[in-house]
């Protein structure tokens, strides 16, 4: 006899890594459930592959030369006046191509990690209205494509992150958090991680994160802080995808240890002292739950921009957005006393949403 209760699933998108490893975050979380049957999917799974990397390279190219343009999309589609029409267009013709895999699926409970696979199933529900679809959201603010007529609950950051339109009451919000994967969980002995790293007690080391495709100007970044403060401090950079970043990085003449991707990136966060990334809503929910002191480099116009202001708001981060303003707030953090911000984070957000699912749906 057949344990599972609940076919659950889970549903992202591969803009950025952030809404992936939430998703991934979340299958942990479920996996202690037997009675749970979990699937993994993406809203690009439902079209053509060359399309998802014709539209993926575009994005970047976009976000990377022209982010006014992405700017001014992103906030013409906040405006309460319109927009939902072209997202209502969009989702429809995903969602008819998403409909055979879905039947083959099955699925009671659908956790969206993304705005376009929430309004997927959102009008799939209109045929299909027992399907309990959570949302959640995965940066420190609620962009209007998120809100969706038959979305059963909301999961967000912070209890003060409110979306701009009026949410139905009937359906219920959670405030648990971001998730994050169960290497944020853990709890780490810094002095043998540094030691494992081959660094000394006393020694400073700042980490550099540019996303899966090191788009972080890290060579500049690394300059500034040597010139304009300290020599003496270690590097380490994570560079993703990005080769030419890796190899370049490799001939400067200071202290830089490259990786391209990496395992321990909970470990290196915990036991690093600086942390120089961008402003993704995943990255910044993982660096909370660490001690490391946490520097946003340039946010991007749109939900970049929002993290980052928020984020600042609580005293989360210091904003650089320029690699001089990077070295001055490394000093800043050096000259400030007892800072803690591993405090801000909500390492059992996964847990304590899966929970709530299941509990909604007992």
């Amino acid at each position: 006899m057949s344990l599972v209760k609940h076919s659950i699933l889970i549903l992202s998108a591969p803009i950025g890594s952030g809404h992936q490893l939430a998703a991934r975050a979340l299958e942990e979380a479920f996996l202690k459930y037997p009675e749970c049957k979990i699937t993994q999917a993406s809203a690009f799974d439902f079209f053509p592959k060359i399309l998802g990397t014709v539209f993926l390279k575009s994005y970047l190219l976009i976000l990377k030369f022209f982010p006014e343009s992405y700017a001014f999309v992103y906030k013409w589609g906040n405006n309460p006046s319109g927009s939902l029409w072209l997202r209502n267009i969009i989702n429809r013709l995903l969602a008819q191509l998403a409909a055979g895999f879905l039947k083959k699926v099955r699925p009671d409970i659908v956790i969206a990690t993304h705005a376009t696979p929430a309004g997927i199933i959102d009008l799939y529900k209109k045929e299909h209205p027992k399907i309990f679809l959570a949302s959640v959201v995965t940066d420190f603010t609620v962009h209007k494509w998120w809100l969706c007529d038959r979305t059963n609950a909301y999961f967000l950051a912070a209890a003060d992150i409110k979306p701009n339109v009026e949410i139905k009451k009937w359906q219920k919000v959670f405030y648990y958090g971001i998730p994050v994967r169960k290497e944020f969980r853990e709890e780490y002995n810094r002095d043998y991680v540094r030691m494992k790293f081959g660094w000394k007690k006393n020694e400073r080391v700042c980490l550099l994160m540019g996303g899966g495709d090191g788009i972080l100007p890290m060579e500049d970044l690394i300059t500034a802080v040597v010139n304009n403060y300290d020599a003496t401090i270690k590097f380490v950079a994570i560079t993703g995808r990005n080769v030419g970043l890796a190899r370049q990085l490799r001939h400067l003449p200071f202290d830089v240890k490259v990786f391209g991707f990496i395992d321990s990136v909970a470990e290196l966060m915990n036991s690093a002292d600086y942390l120089v990334t961008k402003a993704g809503g995943l990255t910044a929910a993982e660096a909370l739950t660490t001690r490391v002191k946490y520097i946003i480099y340039n946010p991007l116009p749109g939900q970049e921009e929002a993290n980052a202001s928020y984020l600042e708001s609580i005293g989360a981060v210091k904003i650089g957005r320029t690699p001089f303003e990077v070295a001055r707030a490394v000093r800043e953090y050096d000259r400030a006393d007892n800072i803690f911000l591993g405090a801000m984070g909500k390492p059992l957000a996964a847990d304590y949403i899966a929970e709530a699912i299941l509990r909604e749906n007992d």
